[in-house]
């Protein structure tokens, strides 16, 4: 994904449901493992899907050779329609060291089309000219297909089935996640340089009953390249909600009068 402006960081992180009659998986198909026939069965799914609420975001955390640790959450939560395309978002960064928290920045967007309005921390809303710095090449569910379909072709993937869905996880260096979110190879922070290990973890949470994506977890790690026992931890992760239950997503009233007046 790829969104420019102040949130560029987060924005190239941002961004389900009819049924078919029982919803059913044909596990018994000869030409599948169950597995694959859980796979087949969700990306299926996720090509019907047109709605949904999104909450998640990018975590940042480090801890220090000493124990200390602090962190830099970028989160995100909206709810984002296909068909008309309409979008609801919040976001927020924030830093903290355990103690103390504080917001460095927020931002509530609606989108309907290519009208774009924003109101960044608080300072009112207005009405954007650079669509371009909110465009995309993937949603966050785009994504979860993407990396539904490269888990299909490899080894080695651990399938677990808890109460409500089937949960899919590999941890090894795959280019398609590298491909998508493209981490920094390296972060120096408070002098300490912390590169990359390259052997990232991926999981991805099915819901047994309908075979929707209900959420994904990207892990990179981060060793200090000194040497010392400092580790970072970069977390990509989203959760779907209510998918394919929402409508219509409109831009009140006041907030196109607000933008109208801050021109």
């Amino acid at each position: 994904m790829k969104r420019g402006g102040r949130n560029a960081f987060v924005y190239m992180f941002f961004g389900l449901l009819i049924f078919t009659s029982a919803c059913s998986m044909v596990a018994e198909d000869e030409d599948k493992t169950r597995e694959e026939a859980i796979i087949a069965q969700a990306i299926a799914q996720a090509e019907l899907v047109n709605s949904y609420e999104i909450e998640g975001g990018v975590f940042n955390d480090i801890t220090w050779e000493d124990g200390r640790m602090e962190y830099t959450y970028y989160l995100f939560s909206a709810i984002e329609t296909s068909e008309p395309q309409r979008t609801h978002a919040h976001l927020e960064e924030k830093q903290g060291d355990g103690d103390t928290e504080i917001t460095l920045s927020t931002e509530e967007i609606y989108e309907k089309g290519e009208d774009i309005y924003v109101n960044s921390d608080g300072e009112g809303w207005k009405k954007t000219s650079n669509s371009a710095n909110y465009e995309y090449e993937m949603t966050e569910h785009e994504v979860a297909i993407r990396l539904l379909d490269r888990i299909e072709n490899l080894e080695g993937v651990n399938v677990e089935k808890t109460d409500e869905t089937y949960e899919f996880s590999y941890y090894e260096a795959d280019e398609t996640i590298y491909d998508i979110y493209k981490p920094t190879s390296s972060e120096t922070v408070n002098g300490t340089t912390f590169v990359e290990t390259g052997s990232p973890k991926a999981s991805l949470a099915i819901d047994q009953t309908d075979y929707t994506i209900r959420e994904y977890t990207i892990k990179f790690f981060y060793e200090d390249e000194a040497g010392s026992s400092a580790e970072s931890v970069l977390t990509v992760e989203y959760h779907f909600y209510n998918i394919n239950e929402i409508e219509d997503i409109e831009i009140p009233d006041e907030v196109i009068k607000e933008a109208e007046q801050n021109e």
